[in-house]
């Protein structure tokens, strides 16, 4: 009995040991600064807001598969609103004539695999790659809803240096837009946008504070640029093109990470 007493004591020691699994549960702030411009390149409207304008949150869940790769989801939601200045549609009253507030809900999913390499015991080479899902509503009124959503190839590379308990990294991530899209309210046909592709940089911080609970913390830069769709009638033979935009957006993260 004392002999299956102390097996089961080694194996569950070494399960314990051993974390396969994070589950990561993180409050976001997001900073949009978001621009459309005709071809011209003149400024046609803008979509600003500070981190405590759009907040939501984000689930992230890693899956091992060993010391040095992993398998990674993200999913996360925000909502809230942004200061729109602008100008009514064909009323060549010019940037500025209208200032508003648009509603907005953002959506974006994230499965890949991820792997690092040590160069020292300190010091790791990070890379990802993965595919994802964007989605942005934007409500600027009651009666015009405008829908962007797209898939998208991910890959990164990074850098991160652990001191003890505290683990810091910079990591920086292409991704390419598939399908990108653009619905609006009173047009039947998607506007099919040319193309949507983010650059993103970001410093991820790690707190160790014991064998099962961790906190994060984190900034995200992205460049978004999405170029010119074609030309979509509405049904009164009305043509319109969703034009060429540009956004800055910023994220704050702070979370706790609980690993299993």
């Amino acid at each position: 009995m004392r002999k299956i007493l102390l097996i089961l004591l080694i194996l569950s020691s070494a399960l314990l040991a051993e974390k396969k699994m994070e589950y990561t549960l993180s409050y976001v702030g997001m900073n949009m600064d978001y621009k459309e411009y005709d071809r011209a390149g003149t400024l046609l409207d803008s979509e600003e807001s500070g981190y405590s304008d759009i907040t939501g949150v984000e689930f992230g869940y890693s899956y091992f598969l060993d010391t040095q790769s992993q398998i990674d989801l993200k999913v996360m939601s925000l909502s809230g609103n942004t200061q729109y200045v602008g100008s009514y549609l064909n009323s060549n009253a010019g940037y500025g004539s209208v200032i508003d507030t648009t509603s907005n809900e953002i959506r974006d999913f994230y499965l890949g695999y991820g792997a690092k390499e040590y160069i020292d015991s300190n010091i790791a080479l990070l890379g990802n790659v993965g595919a994802g899902y964007r989605y942005w509503q934007r409500t600027l009124s009651s009666v015009q809803i405008e829908e962007y959503e797209w898939y998208s190839l991910r890959v990164g590379i990074g850098v991160e240096y652990r001191y003890q308990a505290l683990t810091v990294a910079v990591r920086g991530e292409y991704q390419y837009g598939i399908n990108p899209t653009m619905t609006a309210t009173g047009i039947n046909d998607e506007f099919e946008l040319d193309s949507a592709d983010i650059m993103e940089l970001s410093i991820p911080l790690r707190y160790e504070i014991n064998d099962v609970f961790a906190l994060s913390a984190s900034y995200v830069f992205t460049r978004q640029e999405i170029k010119e769709s074609n030309v979509v009638y509405d049904n009164a033979g009305n043509g319109y093109v969703e034009p060429d935009s540009t956004a800055y957006n910023q994220y704050l993260k702070v979370g706790i990470i609980f690993k299993y």
